[in-house]
């Protein structure tokens, strides 16, 4: 009996990021869904119920914080585990709301897959 394919919810607004990280997760075998702002993920996640959420930390005016701090308070989403993603260097852009990890978009997209085998154990 083959388990369904594990859900992932990407949030950026570059959409040729969201792109490139779309093929490279169903290349491993996961089911993608994307948003292209805070609004649309929290929405996403919500109805979904994603087995892991990838943001971007800066997305023009708004942070992938938002998002993570969003669904780690909802007690019925808080277990999904959250990767921030970014240029940034952590102590630049901070992690302050109990993220699952942070991935440097500099690591590459090894780093990523990584940590997304990690999160969902």
């Amino acid at each position: 009996m083959t388990l369904p394919a594990k859900t992932i919810l990407i949030v950026d607004n570059d959409e040729d990021w969201i792109s490139l990280l779309e093929k490279l997760l169903a290349a491993e075998g996961y089911k993608v869904l994307k948003a292209l702002c805070c609004a649309e993920a929290i929405a996403a996640a919500g109805r979904a119920r994603p087995d892991c959420v990838i943001a971007d930390l800066k997305m023009g005016g708004e942070s992938g914080m938002t998002v993570c701090c969003h669904l780690k308070s909802d007690p019925e989403l808080s277990g999904i585990p959250f990767i921030l993603l970014s240029g940034a260097e952590p102590e630049e852009g901070g992690c302050g709301c109990a993220c699952d990890a942070f991935v440097s978009k500099a690591d590459g997209t090894a780093a990523l897959l990584a940590a997304v085998k990690k999160a969902l154990g």
